[in-house]
């Protein structure tokens, strides 16, 4: 089995100043697009399984109401198709959701990197549609998540600042309800490790517009 993937991701993201100051406000956010093709070879006959797509876009602000403590609020819209290839009839899955999460952060020090930790509490509704010839069926799905993570900022000038984060303790929980029925699905998960932000560990960069 072959999978091939292409990813990119482009960061306006989230930064701090070197000397943040209470009432500031920066802007950040992030975009993504992913793609991956699944392909299985036996008996020198190659099978396409499986092709699927997705991205992200998820603008982002916040305000220092101290020097340490920072309060911000992102958005996230996602959306994703998988075609499935391997079958007589391929099926098609197609999703969508539009999340918020809000979060705190307490950074320590005043020198230009500031270790910090956090908090965050992600819910995203969203809706589902599977079709596969004349059939189809659609969902309607939930996530929420919190989470505590930690840190890092390190002030590249007085406006730019990188942010490295992880979570390294959280809860996630995800509903499915299948339109028109009694069908639910839900699945929660909680332990180390357990980020509610996508990748366990991101990197990005704040503009500071406001001092």
């Amino acid at each position: 089995m072959k999978t091939k993937t292409i990813l990119l991701s482009a960061f306006a993201l989230v930064s701090i100043s070197a000397t943040a100051q209470k009432g500031s406000w920066y802007l950040g956010g992030n975009a993504g697009l992913s793609s991956s093709q699944n392909k299985r070879t036996a008996g020198g006959i190659t099978t396409e399984e499986g092709k699927n797509t997705s991205w992200s876009f998820s603008p982002e602000v916040g305000t220092f109401l101290t020097e340490h403590l920072q309060l911000g609020l992102g958005l996230t819209l996602t959306g994703s198709k998988f075609d499935d290839q391997d079958t007589p009839t391929p099926g098609i899955t197609k999703s969508n959701s539009l999340g918020a999460t809000l979060y705190s952060r307490y950074f320590f020090g005043k020198e230009a990197f500031k270790p910090f930790v956090g908090v965050n509490v992600t819910a995203a509704p969203g809706k589902s549609k599977y079709t596969e010839g004349s059939f189809t069926s659609e969902s309607e799905t939930f996530g929420f998540g919190a989470n505590i993570n930690a840190g890092f900022g390190y002030a590249i000038s007085k406006r730019f600042t990188t942010i490295g984060s992880f979570g390294f303790l959280g809860y996630n929980q995800n509903t499915t309800e299948v339109t028109g029925t009694n069908v639910k699905n839900k699945t929660s998960s909680f332990g180390l490790d357990a980020g509610t932000l996508g990748s366990r560990f991101n990197v990005g960069f704040y503009y500071t517009i406001c001092q």
